[in-house]
């Protein structure tokens, strides 16, 4: 199972996202639960640096895959409105995933 663990600032601000797990929904290469979420989080990344520019910090297990932290919290500007709004469509596209593949996906978000 693919669990994405969102952070979100008292403030409301989304600060960062880690993705544990691997979707298992088809064998490898066929997964399309898994791309999915790979296409979801790598159009976070871009989306953040093109449409908002804002670089996050991004650490991935290249190795063995199921591991990928996306995080804007030393960003000065991660409250910027742009920035916000694609993390919160991030949030959305998951949750909305995790409602309609409920045994491959799930989403969680802690207050910090």
């Amino acid at each position: 199972m693919i669990k994405a663990t969102f952070t979100r600032q008292k403030s409301s601000i989304l600060e960062s996202v880690v993705l544990t797990g691997h979707a298992g929904s088809g064998e490898y290469g066929f997964d399309v639960v898994c791309a999915a979420v790979s296409a979801l989080s790598i159009s976070l990344v871009n989306s953040l640096e093109i449409l908002a520019n804002c670089q996050a910090d991004l650490e991935i297990d290249d190795i063995d895959g199921g591991y990928m932290k996306i995080d804007i919290s030393h960003v000065a500007h991660n409250t910027d409105e742009k920035a916000q709004l694609l993390f919160e469509s991030f949030l959305l596209a998951m949750t909305n995933l995790a409602e309609n593949s409920v045994e491959f996906v799930s989403t969680e978000v802690i207050i910090n």
